[in-house]
């Protein structure tokens, strides 16, 4: 029989997740009860985003026939058609109620959802890293706010609510342009004078708009773009590459994607001011604020370009953990595997990152948060490190990520001295493409080893002292490291089937010829 993808996430959802609430509709919406925050600890509340006051929406299709009523008579083609065949439901603002993290990841896969954590019809009070509903459980994902069309289908499997009907006129992107102009211009109204009207009457006219003697503007289209760099305390100011910046303006939503530049350019234009912000995360990995939610910058409402250097607090860290992120995943890994991708069965990769110290590690993976999705599979801290070191601790923890989906059926029998002394070559190679010269991580024995670096690396050559010159973290003792010439992804193309320290170096020596296989013996019994 085949399995189809409809039957696929029926068994997911029936066996993995249980009986699961269908989609339902309900067009009550409550007001937030801001009051509702005491899970909340004070340093979370400070870097939460804080809402202000609900916003009447002028884009509701009862608001736009109001504005049409209005402007209909100022016009000198007069009505041609009654006002509900002009103004109908382009659109649908929608609440989704994913219970659990597997829910969430069903949203995730449909890739044309733009979704906000926060709701669109709120004016934000106070900008911060993240927001998480007060009536939703910490263990259990915020609320997803998008704007869909209305033929739209929307994902099986989690519940949701149906906020507003839309009309959306002056939507204007690369692949549709200028929704709703033909139906419009047959009554002689033009868009921007029915927008205006439509902010007018529910009060969120610009003051350049109200400020104006005839009421209305002309404007002109602009695309949302900018660059966004980090400041680097070992390369300087570079481009942030590969983040995800978004441009929004109610509820229509244009993207760019940062370049190696760190240049980006929205897939749509405006007329009007838009508010910027970055959500950290791509297709396959998301970052989180701690614990509790996806990581946002939020940045300003403008027209035109968003220029911007990240340099300081918990953005600083969300941007290079992500920078290592989009490395691994999408930038040049030396031929390793890709770390565990988004799939349909898979959910994404989830790194909780937190700017504060932990005084017993830099970061972690635990394959036991897997399941279900339902935490943090990496968790990152900043204990006070250079650029360089968290990043490092970064692509050390996404390896775990990747040498598990190599082991998922034997990783609890897997010694964790072949686990991060695995993870400790991957942060030395990939780390020196990023930052030349780069050390790699500590030896801290008996686990944490240098024994990929001597794999990989030529002999040091000795100053005349005897010492070794630029040994790269390798081996303390040199006569040990007479091993060189594999490469990076040799040696991870029998972790599959690596369980120990021993059948390590006996499965890279039956696997390749290489001139100094000999000294293996050496090299293993020194670091072991």
């Amino acid at each position: 029989m085949k399995i189809t993808k409809q039957l696929r996430l029926a068994i997911v959802t029936t066996v993995i997740l249980g009986v699961m609430s269908s989609c339902q509709q309900n067009e009550e919406v409550k007001p937030l009860d801001q009051e509702k925050q005491s899970f909340l600890s004070g340093s979370d509340l400070k870097n939460m985003i804080k809402l202000g006051k609900e916003l009447e929406n002028p884009y509701s299709v009862e608001n736009m026939r109001k504005a049409y009523e209005n402007l209909s008579i100022s016009y000198p083609n007069g009505r041609t058609s009654a006002t509900e065949d002009i103004i109908t439901t382009t659109h649908l603002y929608i609440r989704f109620k994913p219970r659990n993290e597997a829910e969430l990841s069903i949203l995730h896969q449909d890739t044309t959802l733009i979704l906000y954590t926060y709701p669109l019809h709120y004016e934000i009070a106070q900008k911060g890293n993240f927001y998480h509903d007060p009536r939703v459980p910490l263990n259990q994902p915020t609320y997803q706010y998008c704007a869909v069309k209305v033929d739209k289908k929307l994902p099986r499997g989690v519940a949701y609510d149906l906020i507003a009907r839309l009309f959306i006129p002056d939507e204007d992107s690369n692949s549709d342009e200028n929704l709703g102009n033909g139906r419009l211009e047959s009554d002689g109204i033009p868009i921007d004078a029915l927008v205006d009207e439509a902010l007018r009457i529910t009060g969120n006219l610009d003051e350049e708009a109200t400020d104006n003697p005839n009421g209305r503007i002309e404007r002109s289209k602009w695309r949302p773009a900018g660059k966004i760099l980090l400041e680097d305390d070992i390369l300087g100011k570079v481009p942030l590459t590969g983040a995800k910046v978004r441009a929004r303006r109610w509820f229509t939503t244009h993207q760019g994607i940062t370049n190696a530049n760190g240049d980006f350019s929205c897939d749509g234009r405006f007329k009007r001011d838009a508010n910027y912000s970055i959500k950290w995360e791509r297709n396959d990995f998301d970052i989180r604020s701690g614990s509790l939610g996806q990581a946002l910058y939020n940045g300003p409402k403008k027209r035109g370009d968003w220029n911007l250097t990240i340099s300081s607090r918990a953005s600083r860290m969300y941007a290079i953990v992500h920078q290592a992120l989009n490395d691994y995943y999408y930038g040049n890994r030396l031929g390793l595997k890709s770390p565990p991708q988004n799939s349909f069965w898979k959910a994404r990769l989830k790194v909780s990152v937190r700017n504060e110290p932990n005084p017993d590690s830099n970061g972690n993976h635990n394959a036991s948060r897997r399941f279900l999705g339902i935490s943090s599979w990496i968790r990152i801290w900043n204990n006070g490190g250079t650029s360089r070191e968290i990043y490092g601790t970064a692509i050390h923890e996404i390896a775990h990520a990747s040498h598990w989906e190599l082991r998922r059926n034997t990783w609890d029998i897997t010694e964790t001295k072949v686990k991060e002394s695995w993870a400790r070559g991957v942060q030395w190679a990939i780390g020196r493409l990023r930052y030349p010269g780069y050390e790699g991580g500590a030896t801290i024995r008996p686990n944490y080893t240098q024994v990929v670096v001597d794999m990989i690396d030529n002999r040091a050559p000795l100053d005349a002292l005897g010492n070794p010159i630029n040994h790269n973290k390798g081996s303390e003792n040199l006569t040990e490291d007479d091993v060189s010439g594999y490469t990076i992804k040799q040696i991870e193309d029998v972790l599959s089937y690596t369980p120990t320290w021993e059948y390590w170096k006996t499965n890279i020596k039956n696997k390749y010829t290489n001139a100094t296989e000999g000294n293996l013996d050496a090299l293993f019994t020194y670091w072991n």
